[in-house]
């Protein structure tokens, strides 16, 4: 996912720590979730994809306790993460698959709005996530990389 994106990793997020640190802030116990997508190959199967989800609280500086995301309060938001799919296997669905999964999951750990930050130049993420029915939302965390696109979900709405 990093070697793709091919930015610093100290701007997005500290790929670095959050390998070295799983299942983290993506663990159930932390409000989390991470979900894996296979194929099948010709050794038997293989992992094509990831998605994860965390708890924003706590993991963007620009917001505490008290403040809201769209209207709901910052306990109730949760953020996707690292939606990924291997070269060979984008364009089948598996980044869908993997999103609507993760949306399943969402109203079992208390959320009501998922956001997410995307890379301008994701062009195929970004009509994923329109699909899906997430809009533009403003700015919700302290990224410096300068063509980044934000989104929310009100959760209930995904399609």
């Amino acid at each position: 996912h990093a070697e793709w994106l091919g930015e610093d990793l100290g701007l997005l997020g500290g790929i670095e720590r959050e390998l070295a640190s799983l299942p983290g802030s993506y663990a159930a116990e932390a409000g989390g979730s991470m979900l894996l997508a296979y194929a099948a190959s010709g050794s038997g199967e293989e992992c094509i994809g990831a998605v994860a989800l965390r708890r924003l609280a706590g993991h963007t500086p620009t917001l505490g306790e008290g403040d809201a995301v769209a209207g709901v309060p910052l306990a109730e938001v949760c953020e996707m993460k690292r939606l990924f799919v291997l070269e060979g296997h984008q364009g089948l669905g598996a980044g869908a698959a993997l999103v609507r999964a993760l949306l399943a999951t969402v109203p079992l750990l208390g959320y009501r709005l998922m956001v997410l930050d995307t890379l301008e130049r994701m062009s195929c993420a970004i009509r994923l996530y329109s699909r899906l029915g997430f809009q533009p939302c403003e700015r919700y965390n302290d990224c410096p990389v300068p063509d980044v696109l934000y989104f929310a979900l009100q959760l209930g709405t995904a399609t």
